[in-house]
């Protein structure tokens, strides 16, 4: 499927976006529940990549692609942002360090993100102190959702098919993307 990141009546029709975070964050399960069809890319051991489609009730159709965590795959990632409008970046509250990489990849290139609390996976902090905690600017907007949940999902999606800031304008500079400096917790 070719992604088209041209408007059509006010909106793309296809849209391409990453969906990210650290080891056990609920990347897999995320995709699950918003997708209608599934396929995974094999690598010499185990899954390098997962991609799956969702359609949203405006007609956008979103191209999901999960980015592999082990950093043997890391010049994957380059070749699946190709394209991409955007990123979801999933995290859990009790082990925020595993998505700082993420972060600071989206944001060396420019790639507009939104960062979405995982609630299943426990912790009791409210947004604001996971926004202070990961050191993200107001403009990223900050959400929280059950990835194992369609419906909380495509909420997730649906704030994605809207204007996005890019990183370049986010408060918080970016820092090399294999590295968690700067994102430490206080």
């Amino acid at each position: 499927m070719s992604t088209n990141s041209g408007v059509m009546g006010g909106a793309a029709s296809t849209v391409k976006v990453l969906v990210t975070g650290g080891a056990g964050v609920g990347k897999s399960c995320f995709l699950r529940a918003a997708q209608r069809g599934r396929a995974t890319l094999p690598g010499q051991s185990g899954v390098v990549g997962e991609v799956g489609y969702a359609t949203l009730s405006t007609g956008v159709t979103v191209v999901l692609h999960v980015t592999p965590e082990l950093r043997r795959w890391w010049w994957v990632w380059d070749h699946l942002a190709l394209g991409a409008t955007s990123a979801v970046v999933l995290v859990d509250t009790t082990r925020l360090p595993v998505s700082y990489p993420a972060m600071d990849y989206l944001d060396a290139r420019a790639l507009p993100y939104l960062v979405a609390i995982n609630r299943p996976l426990g912790g009791s902090r409210n947004r604001r102190e996971i926004r202070d905690a990961l050191r993200v600017s107001a403009q990223v907007p900050v959400l929280t959702c059950d990835a194992t949940e369609p419906a909380s999902v495509l909420a997730v999606l649906h704030h994605l098919t809207g204007p996005v800031v890019p990183p370049e304008h986010h408060a918080r500079p970016s820092h090399h993307p294999l590295t968690t400096e700067g994102r430490r917790l206080s």
